[in-house]
């Protein structure tokens, strides 16, 4: 997909995203200076996890429109480069599973080339992908890489997956048995989950893993010193938003609507101090369904989001 947008001239005070992003092959981006200051937008293509877990499915769409609302964003450090991964990861006839394991090995490789990683679906099943792609790199450096996962999100994502096969609402299950097995650290914390989008079985599981999760209802409640603890624990961080977390009248476009979701100020103020960590930080954003969607109000709302979660933690000032 061709980044677009307004162009207002070409001198480095007016330049916005899509003038300057370098959409490069995967195999050019291996080439990239390895001592850039750099982020690289990696896009996956995929229905296949929502249409598993019965949802509405029309997030395969969701990275596109998120590309066109980054386009126009103003660019106020030329030192820090952006890239886009010329082609999305595919699910090809059907096999989430293939597509998952393609997704970690170019994660994977990126952060061994020094890119922050800003994960673009689809569906949440991106996850799994997105996670395996965090920890086989942290293995390269340490046997048992202490990883935190901080996903907003009105849902557990904890669902048994062995009958119907992984899906969109599976990732975090999988990724805790995973674990398990290997006997790896798990740290997993969810904020902003709805009590009455969760069968007791999914509350249970979590309690089961040792889940640190807070109500959507007791958002307010999250300060500083919740986050910080998970910050200071873990030295990788895998930043998840699952877009259908926020109130249905900032995120429509979502395969299930919140009618009591957080609000957008609500999360901003967690996701700047996520940001500005110092730890090894991967972001990704899923479940944007634009068909559903008006105006492009949750794209609009994620790139916002996405953006500020960049320019903080590179230390851009504004």
């Amino acid at each position: 997909m061709d980044w677009t947008g307004r162009i207002d001239g070409h001198e480095e005070d007016v330049l916005r995203i899509h003038q300057v992003i370098r959409v490069k092959s995967f195999e050019e981006l291996l080439n990239v200076d390895i001592n850039e200051r750099k982020a690289c937008f990696v896009s996956f293509n995929s229905d296949e996890g929502i249409r598993r877990n019965n949802g509405r499915t029309g997030a395969a769409e969701g990275w596109k429109h998120l590309k066109l609302a980054l386009s126009n964003y103003p660019i106020f450090d030329n030192t820090l480069k952006l890239y886009d991964l010329k082609e999305p990861v595919d699910v090809i006839s059907g096999n989430l599973e293939e597509a998952q394991k393609k997704l970690a090995y170019i994660i994977t490789e990126l952060k061994k080339r020094n890119f922050f990683v800003v994960c673009l679906g689809g569906g949440h099943d991106i996850a799994y992908g997105t996670h395996n792609g965090i920890l086989n790199y942290a293995k390269t450096k340490e046997k048992n890489p202490k990883i935190g996962i901080i996903n907003f999100d009105a849902h557990f994502d904890m669902r048994e997956y062995k009958e119907k096969g992984a899906n969109s609402g599976s990732m975090f299950l999988q990724i805790a048995e995973d674990r398990e097995k290997d006997g790896l650290h798990f740290d997993y914390n969810v904020i902003g989950i709805q009590r009455f989008a969760n069968t007791k079985r999914l509350f249970d599981t979590a309690r089961k893993f040792g889940v640190n999760y807070f109500l959507a209802r007791d958002i307010e409640k999250v300060n500083e010193l919740n986050i910080n603890p998970i910050l200071h624990r873990n030295d990788y961080i895998h930043l998840s938003i699952c877009t259908d977390v926020f109130h249905v009248t900032t995120a429509p476009g979502v395969s299930a609507p919140q009618s009591f979701g957080i609000w957008p100020s609500q999360a901003n103020r967690l996701l700047n101090i996520i940001a500005e960590t110092d730890k090894d930080l991967t972001l990704e954003v899923a479940e944007i369904s634009p068909r559903f969607d008006y105006d492009d109000r949750t794209s609009r709302l994620a790139a916002n989001f996405i953006y500020q979660i960049i320019l903080r933690h590179f230390k851009v000032e504004i």
